[in-house]
């Protein structure tokens, strides 16, 4: 997801580029049309200021609406802190996911993780400290994804990971390597960072979306039953 937001941020910059340049070609070749063929009038460098300025303007008009576009559709599947998708579109891939599996087989895990104990740290170092932690988290896990796995933040210290085509076992052994990340990695805090992990695997006879995520969450209120910082299936 940090690969999309940096595309995004290019692709920005080349639809300015884009429409700028095509604006300035189309008003200039009017202009020449314009002169040449109805008014009957010779070109001169001259000629060409007015309609250069205009198709300026107008591609950078066009190119900021587009650009405005492109930033609300963000907005409506992104979490605007970490730059992961939000809970919503999270709940699309899931259900597109469930109806792939029960129509052609297969299988996928839910990964559901929470930071232990973040209340103190906000509490203790601020919110704006809490907010880079979160930032931090969501660049860790996104970077130890597979580009596969889909990451979202699925309320305020907890996060989701689709993990497709992947059972249980496989699973787990990631929510543990997450869980090893995430506690030895340097947050620039005095106390220690760690994380509690829930994970269940799709069961098409008896699972819909509803019960997925209820087994995944208790998983995880399982693992902090155990004293946190640990994994713990359904």
């Amino acid at each position: 997801m940090y690969k999309l937001h940096n595309h995004l941020k290019s692709a920005r910059l080349l639809i300015y580029i884009m429409y700028v340049t095509l604006s300035i070609l189309f008003t200039g070749l009017l202009n020449v049309v314009h002169s040449l063929y109805i008014l009957k009038i010779p070109l001169e460098p001259l000629s060409f200021l007015i309609p250069v300025t205009a198709g300026i303007a107008f591609g950078f008009t066009l190119a900021h609406i587009k650009a405005l576009s492109w930033q609300l559709q963000k907005m409506a599947y992104t979490d605007s802190l970490t730059h992961i998708y939000n809970r919503l579109h999270m709940t699309h891939f899931l259900e597109a996911e469930i109806d792939r599996t029960k129509r052609y087989g297969g299988k996928f895990s839910l990964i559901l993780f929470d930071l232990d104990y973040f209340k103190k740290i906000n509490d203790e170092h601020g919110h704006q400290t809490g907010d880079r932690i979160l930032q931090q988290i969501a660049r860790l896990v996104s970077q130890a994804n597979r580009d596969a796995d889909i990451l979202a933040r699925y309320g305020g210290e907890e996060f989701l990971i689709l993990a497709s085509a992947t059972g249980i076992n496989g699973a787990v052994k990631h929510a543990e390597r997450l869980r090893h990340d995430i506690e030895h990695y340097n947050f620039d805090l005095p106390r220690q960072v760690t994380a509690s992990f829930g994970v269940a695997e799709f069961k098409p006879e008896q699972d819909n979306l509803n019960s997925l995520i209820r087994r995944t969450d208790i998983a995880l209120y399982n693992a902090k039953g155990r004293g946190r910082n640990c994994v713990a299936q359904a």
